[in-house]
């Protein structure tokens, strides 16, 4: 039955080949943008956020500095397995367009934080944990910048003057790091917090955020509640939450990417749900007499079911291939012209996995009508129809 249906599901495509062919360019078109713009979001959220891990804020805004001075509190809260803190240095490399991702660090408590996260090379990360003047440098910047192990690079800060009044910033590479998971951004680079703090000209022992790991099998939710009581009615009260819900709250401090994409998506969608249910209408109407003549040899009303969804599942398999297809082609040319907007483009398993099951589900819904009218025909009226 499958082979039979998947047989005159092809011949039906063939007999009106520019019209099966418009309706899979306009399903790829609806994939493609798919794909972009899920592979956008995941760019700009990052593929390193984790519901695990917490982060440990300003209440009044994540711009806001914390006192490093919490560091050793939070450390002591029972549930906590590790603590960090990262100082975000708003820099430029070159020109004030190259905007550069830099992080200051205290190096040991960092390195086992976002171990699950990022691979740190050991003689990398040995070299960082030596020098106070090293950096370690994410694989996408350092191929960006064209950096390499043992070269000295000075960033300019826009905020954080050191000691001699100027803004620059030098460091020597100490090694390149990657991350343990395809969407992992790698476009910065970390250097240490002890240095920076020491050559601070002024705003010294203050910190943006710390990063915390939970105990195993600690519930997250409770230890964010305990490390913002800690702090309750103080001067630099905290506001932690999981990695995850700290860089949606920051995103949509300037666009609600995940609404945008899904609204965009949906219109593409919806539109083309219309056209190829409607095509597939009339087409299931040119071939009226075709139907009475399978049922009247014998064919179930379940095979002349499954023969009108098989050619919608045609449709939109060769249209999901065709739009990630050209998903993957277009990322690497949209991630050179997007680099200084979002850190990468990342067509993830997740990404693709999504896009199979909209094609399973939208080519139910599009075969569904034409196959309904196609069950309700009576073998008797099919043939009588001109």
């Amino acid at each position: 039955m499958l082979m039979t249906s998947l047989f005159l599901a092809r011949q039906n495509f063939r007999r009106n080949l520019l019209r099966s062919l418009l309706l899979v360019l306009s399903i790829a078109i609806a994939f493609f943008i798919f794909g972009v713009l899920s592979s956008f979001q995941q760019g700009f959220e990052g593929g390193e956020a984790t519901a695990e891990r917490l982060v440990v804020a300003n209440k009044i805004s994540s711009g806001e500095s914390l006192p490093l001075s919490h560091f050793q509190r939070i450390a002591g809260v029972k549930g906590v397995e590790a603590v960090t803190h990262i100082t975000r240095l708003r820099a430029y490399f070159m020109n004030q367009y190259n905007i550069i991702g830099a992080n200051a660090v205290e190096p040991e408590s960092y390195l086992r934080v976002y171990a699950a996260t990022y691979d740190f090379p050991p003689a990398a990360a040995k070299a960082f944990l030596g020098s106070r003047t090293t950096a370690l440098v994410g694989r996408n910047l350092a191929e960006r910048e064209g950096w390499q192990i043992g070269q000295r690079v000075t960033v300019t800060s826009f905020q954080h003057a050191n000691l001699d009044g100027s803004r620059n910033w030098t460091f020597d590479v100490a090694g390149i790091f990657d991350g343990r998971g395809q969407a992992v951004d790698t476009s910065f680079m970390i250097v240490r917090q002890d240095y920076i703090n020491d050559s601070l000209q002024s705003g010294r022992d203050l910190v943006t955020l710390f990063g915390v790991l939970p105990a195993r099998g600690q519930d997250v939710n409770e230890l964010a509640h305990a490390i913002d009581d800690l702090f309750a009615n103080s001067g630099a009260e905290t506001r932690t939450r999981t990695e995850t819900e700290f860089m949606s709250a920051f995103l949509e401090q300037f666009a609600d990417i995940a609404l945008i994409v899904r609204l965009v998506v949906g219109v593409a969608f919806v539109t083309i749900l219309i056209i190829v249910a409607n095509t597939m209408i009339f087409a299931i109407r040119e071939r009226t007499e075709e139907i009475g003549v399978l049922k009247v040899f014998g064919f179930s009303q379940k095979h002349i079911v499954g023969i009108v969804l098989s050619e919608t599942f045609l449709l939109f398999f060769m249209g999901l291939l065709a739009g990630l297809g050209l998903t993957a082609a277009a990322i690497p040319v949209l991630e050179e012209g997007l680099s200084s907007i979002v850190p990468g483009l990342y067509l993830t398993p997740r990404i693709i996995m999504l896009a199979v099951m909209q094609a399973v589900a939208f080519a139910l819904l599009t075969g569904l009508v034409p196959a309904l009218h196609a069950l309700r025909l009576s073998a008797a009226a099919a043939l009588r129809h001109r």
